[in-house]
């Protein structure tokens, strides 16, 4: 592709990247043929000024219908943060339902979320929202013996804040592994999202100062909802 090619597209691109941040979330944007003849260039060139655009989250397609302005994602810096964090520093509401809490004795119902459970533990499952919109659907466990009587406690606030504040543990550092999902049937009901829908999964497992484990959760995050940022130093 010539560079003067690539250039124009990259300018488009700036274009409508300053015009779609005056527009509301969903809004309809013009079509390739009126945006060819208001800008005096190729439909291709259009098509790929767009793919420039939802390759940064800034708009979504709907085939049949059209571009749209796509809600704003969520950036999620690669640093240790609870969802209540994220959430607040994002500006959004946070608040979480809970679906599930038990204490499970063996790997029977840990199977399905590839967890293995080698004590009795806590299986806490929370649908996490921001501004009213499910963003995340936890599964967290912890060994009954790092915070016994969990349960009693409201699971709708910050986990982390009651280990901490209730039990003196503290999630100082996690190794987490993310992996691409397509949602099915169950995961797209709680999340109120379509079946087959882009997500992440997220495994995390999370150690107070000492090295020792605190938490094992998973996480499954909207694909089209959450960027995720890190640096890389030598």
């Amino acid at each position: 592709m010539a560079k003067e090619e690539v250039r124009k597209q990259f300018r488009l691109a700036d274009l409508l990247r300053t015009e779609i941040s005056e527009l509301t979330t969903h809004d309809l944007i013009p079509g390739e043929r009126a945006l060819s003849e208001r800008f005096g260039t190729s439909r291709v060139t259009i098509r790929q000024a767009l793919a420039l655009l939802q390759d940064d989250g800034l708009i979504y397609t709907v085939h049949g219908a059209g571009s749209f302005v796509a809600p704003p994602r969520v950036v999620k810096q690669m640093k240790l943060l609870s969802f209540t964090q994220e959430m607040k520093l994002k500006g959004l509401k946070p608040s979480t339902k809970l679906i599930s809490a038990q204490l499970i004795e063996d790997d029977e119902k840990a199977i399905d979320d590839f967890v293995v459970v080698s004590e009795p533990a806590y299986r806490i499952e929370r649908l996490r929202l921001g501004n009213s919109e499910p963003l995340s659907l936890e599964i967290a466990y912890i060994n009954q013996t790092i915070a016994p009587n969990l349960l009693d406690h409201d699971l709708t606030k910050s986990l982390y804040h009651i280990l901490e504040s209730e039990y003196g543990q503290e999630v100082f550092s996690a190794d987490e592994h993310l992996t691409p999902i397509i949602v099915d049937d169950a995961i797209a009901k709680i999340m109120k999202i379509p079946v087959g829908s882009a997500a992440i999964r997220i495994q995390r497992t999370g150690y107070n100062v000492r090295g020792e484990e605190i938490e094992r959760s998973i996480s499954i995050r909207q694909g089209n909802r959450w960027d995720f940022k890190y640096s890389i130093r030598i």
